[in-house]
């Protein structure tokens, strides 16, 4: 056994391992870098101490460049961490999702490529210091976004942000968490209460000059290019960039992944597409008709569904196109998931067919009140009926049966005891989704009836 074989074993034993941080950086749309989206804070200049007292490593205005950020003593740390068997806390997330990961997904996926495997070596030998690019890079260039989802915020969503403006004004004052409205404030103007962000306002450097010098430097490096937003396909460097590799004959090498709400697809979009080695268009969908007119509000089902029918009509003459759905997963949308993943199933039957598994499930981790745990017990016991009855009937989870773990995902977050769930956050969501369903015009009952008695006030 080589020194690669026993990395291998190593790996495949380890409880901490993940080799993103050894492949992948990631962007937000305030500019901020992480080793992946799922981190749950961002890149600190010195992660030793606290993040009040440590600049944020950031790819705006020159001050940092992707390059130095690679080998910055953040990144260092976190390959050391992982390789070393220390739990990051901010991995939590995939702490929590288990074999569901994205941690497990990235073992899965690399465990036996023997150049990463040697990459990974050679960093670990180094000090953990990489000699080579990122060979992954996700952006997300701006908050530019069309929709005002009800689990999202402002650094994501320009609507949202706008939206926010629009309360301050309406309460003469409310508190923001995360870049969320959380509540009415008895204090004039707005009150932002992240630890990382001050302003509604994101930072557009989707124009930025020095940003740009610093991604195609590396693009020529990459194998995988991801995308989100903000809406990607409202972005007009998203389509610069595909363009530029394209162009510079780059395409043939990557693989890219683009998360869209499906509102907006437009035909130089798609066109670009078939030159990548591999295009898979993620659609944001957490529900259908009313549900989803809901929760991504204010799009229309037919306008998605629409658009999601012409995107998988380009697998048939296009099979390194791929189209996938990205459901996430909150009270809202839980007990009418099992629709949702019906809808699928008969989209399946009907060519062009998937070769691979048509959806993915993640569980949302903020805001914290919209997380499926805080439901009622006698909603999570409907919740996890419905799913079962669809685990017994899906032709989809005979076909890819590696999805079983994304539907025991939500089945194992719903099957703690109602003493898990905190009824006093199930009481928050409800006093602070009402105050967004009024300035909305709208009512629970009319979109998801299984909550709206909880609203019977609206």
């Amino acid at each position: 056994m080589n020194d690669i074989d026993k990395l291998r074993q190593d790996i495949l034993n380890s409880e901490t391992f993940c080799f993103y941080p050894f492949l992948e950086m990631s962007t937000n749309p305030a500019g901020h870098v992480k080793p992946c989206c799922y981190f749950t804070s961002v890149l600190f200049e010195n992660p030793d101490v606290g993040n009040f007292e440590s600049k944020t490593l950031s790819i705006l205005n020159g001050s940092n460049n992707l390059e130095d950020i690679w080998n910055s003593q953040a990144m260092v740390s976190i390959r050391k961490k992982l390789f070393e068997g220390q739990p990051e806390k901010h991995c939590r997330t995939c702490t929590r999702d288990g074999k569901a990961s994205m941690r497990a997904r990235s073992i899965n996926e690399y465990k036996n490529n023997y150049r990463v495997l040697k990459l990974v070596s050679e960093t670990a030998k180094n000090d953990y210091i990489a000699n080579h690019l990122p060979k992954r890079l996700e952006l997300k260039p701006s908050n530019l976004c069309n929709l005002k989802c009800v689990m999202c915020n402002s650094y994501d969503s320009s609507q949202v942000a706008k939206e926010l403006k629009e309360l301050t004004t309406k309460f003469k004052g409310i508190e923001v968490v995360s870049g969320r409205y959380s509540k009415i404030s008895d204090t004039p103007g707005m009150t932002e209460t992240s630890a990382y962000f001050t302003e509604v306002d994101q930072p557009d450097w989707s124009t930025d000059k020095d940003a740009w010098n610093s991604i195609i430097k590396i693009i020529p490096h990459l194998e995988v290019l991801s995308f989100a937003g903000g809406e990607p396909t409202l972005i007009p460097l998203v389509e610069d960039i595909l363009r530029f590799c394209v162009e510079n004959d780059y395409a043939k090498n990557i693989k890219v992944f683009c998360s869209s709400n499906f509102t907006n697809i437009n035909k130089k979009f798609l066109d670009l597409m078939p030159h990548f080695k591999q295009f898979e268009l993620i659609a944001s969908i957490d529900g259908i008709e009313k549900i989803n007119d809901y929760c991504r509000f204010p799009s229309k089902w037919s306008q998605v569904s629409t658009n999601y029918l012409k995107a998988k009509s380009m697998m048939g003459d296009h099979p390194n196109v791929k189209i996938l759905i990205n459901i996430t997963v909150s009270l809202l949308n839980v007990l009418n998931l099992d629709s949702l993943l019906n809808w699928i199933e008969d989209l399946a039957k009907c060519y062009p067919y998937y070769y691979e598994w048509p959806y993915n499930i993640n569980l949302i981790w903020a805001p914290h009140d919209q997380r499926i745990g805080n439901l009622p017990q006698h909603l999570k016991d409907l919740a996890i009926s419905r799913l079962n009855s669809y685990k017994q009937t899906s032709l989809i989870l005979k076909e890819f049966p590696e999805l079983h773990s994304k539907i025991d995902l939500v089945i194992n977050e719903l099957s703690y005891p109602a003493g898990n769930g905190k009824t006093d956050l199930f009481e928050e969501f409800i006093l602070r989704v009402s105050v967004l369903n009024e300035h909305r015009g709208i009512k629970m009952k009319d979109y998801i009836p299984d909550l709206g008695g909880f609203f019977d006030h609206e």
